[in-house]
Formats: C-alpha cells, sequence, structure tokens
C-alpha cells in the first residue's frame, strides 16, 4: 500500500512539475488577461495605449480593445505556430468596415 502512494505522489508531482514548467502553461490558458501580456508590452502597435478589455476568441486567439485618450482602437493577437511547440504572436489591428481595402 505503502508503494502506491509513494508511486502517485511521484506521478502527481511530475505532472505538476511538467505543468508549471514545461513549454506550454496550462495556467496562462484560463488567465486570458496574463497569458497575453508579454505581448502587450512588447509590441509596437500596443505601446503607449490603455487596455481596456481582452477577450480569449479560442484557438490562441485573443481580442484586445485599447484606448487612446477617447479613441477605442481594437486588435486581433493570434499565435502563429511554426512547429507543434514553437509558435509567435502576431498582432493585426482591426480596421473600421468602411475601409477602401
Amino acid at each position: 500500500m505503502r508503494k502506491k502512494v509513494v508511486k502517485g505522489i511521484i506521478l502527481l508531482a511530475l505532472l505538476v512539475g511538467i505543468t508549471i514548467f514545461g513549454p506550454y502553461n496550462v495556467i496562462l490558458e484560463f488567465n486570458e488577461t496574463n497569458a497575453v501580456q508579454r505581448v502587450i508590452t512588447s509590441d509596437k502597435a500596443l505601446k503607449g495605449l490603455k487596455i481596456v478589455d481582452v477577450d480569449y476568441r479560442g484557438s490562441d486567439t485573443y481580442f484586445i480593445q485599447t484606448s487612446d485618450g477617447d479613441r477605442l482602437k481594437n486588435f486581433i493577437v493570434m499565435k502563429d505556430y511554426t512547429s507543434v511547440m514553437n509558435g509567435n504572436w502576431k498582432v493585426f489591428e482591426q480596421m473600421p468596415e468602411e475601409h477602401p481595402f
């Protein structure tokens, strides 16, 4: 009985260690504001803008609403995977519907 408990504790510790220190952080999946915090602070398009709302849209895609004084700007942030474990974040500014393009 004691061996089963020890094996269970070791397995649990291994799973927790992989979850916390591994390349895929499950905790960030549930906390959408922190998940894209590095992107928000490092991207040139979002510098100097106040973040109003961060909304997870699924499949590593976030809708970010910012304010610049009285103007609201919307951004789409997506993770573009180059392999199974590696990906880069891309930021796109949402254009108004009356845009000619």
